[in-house]
């Protein structure tokens, strides 16, 4: 889809205009020398490019080894010797023996990010709270969907997979997964993102809601129509289920491409934000650090456009001729995303 769209923008962009034939030939020729350092450059960012995809491979391998000892902590496979603090009040549950792991870690981490939060309702909660790791891969030659024209052609992505805890009263599925991609590993242009099938158990599907049918009452003639019909409803759970692409021979109207193009960049920011964010910073969205920096750099930028309007007012009265009080700007602090509720 990105690809055919791409394709129409591109036919209507430097159809032979004639702009630079029509110069002057001293000027085509400077436009000539500017071209080879134009190709210099090229050659010089492909360089970097590589460089840094090769950069970003080792470390991704030092950085797996904490991931895997952080999984562990997470899941109670690997415990950490403590002590109760001297001179810390005896709490309620000091008697009991502490549950395994870190309860609701990935929970309340992806639930503590402002613009994640939106999607989780409160009844995806209890399911979340069976999630139990986040793991990132970059796309290899077997997670390609469809064939590709040149064989060396290596797919481009992401694949995102979600540990659950087995067995849960939600679905079967150890792992969902949610793959991203791309049409280029350096540009955020998204190609298709596919997602897993949920297994539900019965009448666990928390993406649909049953609608029942309301009895007779005149006590008619009984309705052929279904006692019952499900409606999909609002769930973090419909990440797996992303936007669906039409064919590239569809006709789509020109509102319907819009809303699929929203969509789908919707779709890609929130893989990205798990991607970038949430799994290499857990531990910070967790406690909540995470979110004292963003309030932090907040603040600073809402600071900075107020001193920006103060100084604008005064310019305005000033050339106006206006009294010599000037508007109080109004405080913008930003609110403090959803707290992490510990259960």
């Amino acid at each position: 889809m990105i690809k055919s769209l791409q394709g129409k923008l591109d036919g209507l962009v430097g159809r032979g205009s004639g702009f630079v034939e029509a110069l002057h030939y001293k000027v085509r020729a400077r436009v000539a020398e500017l071209g080879v350092f134009q190709e210099a450059h090229d050659d010089l960012r492909e360089q970097f490019l590589a460089e840094r995809r090769a950069l970003e491979e080792k470390f991704t391998k030092l950085y797996a080894p904490l991931y895997v000892k952080r999984a562990a902590i997470v899941k109670g496979q690997t415990d950490v010797e403590a002590e109760k603090p001297v001179g810390e009040d005896k709490g309620p549950d000091d008697d009991e023996e502490a549950p395994a792991g870190v309860p609701e870690f990935w929970l309340c981490a992806l639930r503590n990010h402002e613009q994640l939060a939106q999607y989780i309702e409160e009844k995806d909660e209890p399911a979340l709270a069976f999630l139990k790791d986040i793991t990132v891969e970059v796309l290899d030659k077997d997670d390609e969907e469809e064939e590709k024209d040149d064989d060396d052609d290596e797919p481009k992505g992401f694949k995102l997979a979600f540990h659950f805890e087995q067995p849960n009263p939600f679905f079967t599925n150890p792992v969902l997964e949610k793959s991203y991609h791309m049409v280029d590993d350096e540009d955020p242009i998204l190609e298709f993102s596919k997602g897993s099938e949920i297994d539900w158990l019965p009448g666990k599907n928390l993406c649909v809601k049953v609608m029942r049918r309301k009895a007779n009452a005149n006590g008619g003639k009984k309705s052929n129509k279904p006692a019952t019909k499900t409606e999909r409803t609002e769930s973090f759970f419909n990440f797996f289920s992303p936007p669906e692409i039409p064919d590239e021979d569809a006709e789509l109207e020109e509102e319907e491409m819009e809303q699929l193009q929203d969509a789908m960049e919707m779709d890609y920011e929130i893989g990205s934000i798990i991607r970038d964010k949430i799994v290499p910073d857990a531990v910070s969205w967790f406690t909540g650090d995470a979110n004292a920096n963003s309030d932090d750099e907040y603040d600073s930028d809402e600071d900075d456009d107020e001193d920006d309007e103060d100084e604008s007012v005064e310019d305005e009265d000033e050339d106006e001729g206006g009294d010599e009080t000037t508007p109080a700007a109004v405080g913008a602090d930003g609110e403090k995303p959803p707290e992490c509720k510990q259960q």
